[in-house]
């Protein structure tokens, strides 16, 4: 017999139904180890670019004024418009095959980035790297909600984001390293030995999803499950109320509050966390006399407090089957970051202080995408659409923010910048009330949560699935 203890875990990560137990092992094995590490890789791509730019990068390619503005900008629009179409892409092709595509064409890309001589050349290929990899965030959001409980995945979705903050981290820390180690080995500088380590590495990860992904769980292809798991994951979850293509599509989707509430607060967010990116940290440890070592290793913190953060929250929402207070604390916690950096410390301590705790607002990247899958759960069409433009709306306008408010040539004083975040994530606030109050009314009158059909229950009750109420289908009498 199993020691008590690992009981325990087995039961806190898997629960207590052997055959929802059985199922959860698999995914956490194959599809959670697999979506995790693509976004690692995304984490240690987006970081190789901000850390080449301080590690020799910026002089080696003359970079002036805002062109390193203009190569995030230039992502992300590209990145921005891919998202929508490529999650509706998901519910009628086969996901190996978009995943395991995309993930080789980001590799590819990322290598030849080392060897461009102009920043034009390096613009116009992290344009075609944000569409080859905009799949990556919203498409395992989507997946992941396709497999998962509510009360399983918030928790998932964490783990999934950390990856993304750890390969943010990795970053730093590699280019640090390549700085002390590789650094002109081969005729290379250190900034250029990184794009290739990033190419290198994920071959074997495309590699892994070949085998591994599996389809929705309606399409049953999964080799790795056995038929009664193929069959119970279809159960479990029930099936969304509306689930085809049809003509009312648009005008479900176009007249829901959840579409346009969620990516809004989505946007706030991302335009209130913009001191944690841009190089804001790095810049302002540079003006205070730190070493480009320092600057890459000190700012690797903040990757570690979002990883304590998302999964704090996303454990206590998984355990308590709600979101919103979770995002209230994440809202506070904007305000009193941004209102610190306003005051302009005296000494160096204040800002680490800030930036650390804003660290924990990351939060959100799980959070409220689990808290999108369950308000959506009862629309295929609509969860999956809205996956998608919750990323890319407030990408509409991280791609012009940043110029406005954190321009480099602003570096190291960002207080319109400050000033804007606080702003931003006041914002939050209302929102999260709002979105919690008709997330509310929905499930008391029944408009929220998936259905189980009599094919599936054997026309007789069974127990409410978790995230809505359960509406009957039974046979009629002949």
């Amino acid at each position: 017999m199993a020691p008590s203890y690992l009981l325990r875990l087995r039961s806190f990560l898997w629960g207590t139904d052997p055959k929802d137990a059985s199922l959860l092992i698999k995914l956490d094995f194959t599809i959670l180890p697999y979506f995790s590490l693509v976004w690692f890789l995304f984490g240690l791509s987006r970081s190789s670019y901000s850390s080449a730019y301080i590690s020799g990068m910026k002089d080696a390619l003359h970079f002036e004024g805002k062109e390193f503005n203009y190569l995030s900008t230039t992502y992300l629009v590209v990145y921005a418009v891919c998202q929508m179409p490529g999650t509706a892409f998901l519910t009628v092709a086969p996901p190996k095959y978009v995943f395991v595509t995309a993930n080789v064409f980001w590799s590819v890309l990322t290598l030849i980035t080392f060897k461009m001589n102009h920043v034009w050349q390096i613009i116009l290929l992290n344009a075609f790297e944000g569409g080859f990899s905009a799949i990556a965030y919203v498409g395992a959001h989507f997946i992941y909600g396709s497999w998962y409980k509510k009360s399983e995945l918030g928790t998932r979705a964490a783990i999934f984001v950390c990856f993304g903050h750890l390969g943010s981290m990795a970053g730093g820390w590699i280019q640090a390293g390549l700085l002390e180690s590789l650094g002109g080995k081969n005729g290379l500088p250190a900034w250029r030995w990184i794009f290739i380590i990033v190419s290198v590495i994920t071959i074997p990860t495309a590699l892994f999803g070949w085998i591994f992904i599996p389809g929705l769980p309606s399409h049953r292809n999964a080799w790795h499950l056995t038929e009664e798991e193929k069959e119970h994951a279809v159960v479990r979850l029930g099936q969304p109320k509306k689930h085809t293509w049809d003509r009312t599509v648009f005008k479900r989707v176009l007249l829901s509050w959840q579409f346009w509430l969620l990516p809004t607060i989505f946007m706030l967010y991302s335009l209130a966390i913009q001191m944690e990116t841009n190089n804001v940290q790095p810049l302002w440890m540079a003006s205070r006399g730190y070493t480009v070592v320092q600057q890459n290793n000190y700012h690797t913190p903040i990757f570690a407090t979002a990883i304590v953060g998302t999964i704090i929250y996303s454990v206590i929402s998984d355990k308590i089957q709600s979101h919103w207070q979770c995002s209230i604390a994440i809202g506070l916690t904007f305000i009193i970051g941004s209102a610190v950096l306003i005051a302009n410390p005296k000494g160096d301590g204040g800002y680490f202080f800030a930036f650390y705790l804003l660290g924990t607002t990351y939060a959100p990247q799980a959070l409220w995408y689990s808290w999108m899958a369950d308000v959506t759960a009862h629309d295929f069409q609509l969860r999956a659409i809205t996956t998608g433009f919750m990323n890319s709306f407030d990408f509409a306008f991280v791609t012009w923010w940043p110029l406005i408010f954190y321009p480099v040539t602003d570096a190291p004083n960002y207080r319109k910048g400050y000033i804007a975040s606080l702003v931003t994530g006041s914002l939050i606030l209302p929102l999260v009330l709002a979105i919690a109050y008709l997330e509310k009314r929905g499930i008391a009158n029944g408009t929220l949560g998936r259905t189980l059909g009599a094919d599936e229950i054997g026309g007789s009750e069974s127990p409410q699935p978790e995230g809505g109420v359960i509406a009957l289908h039974l046979p009629e009498k002949v």
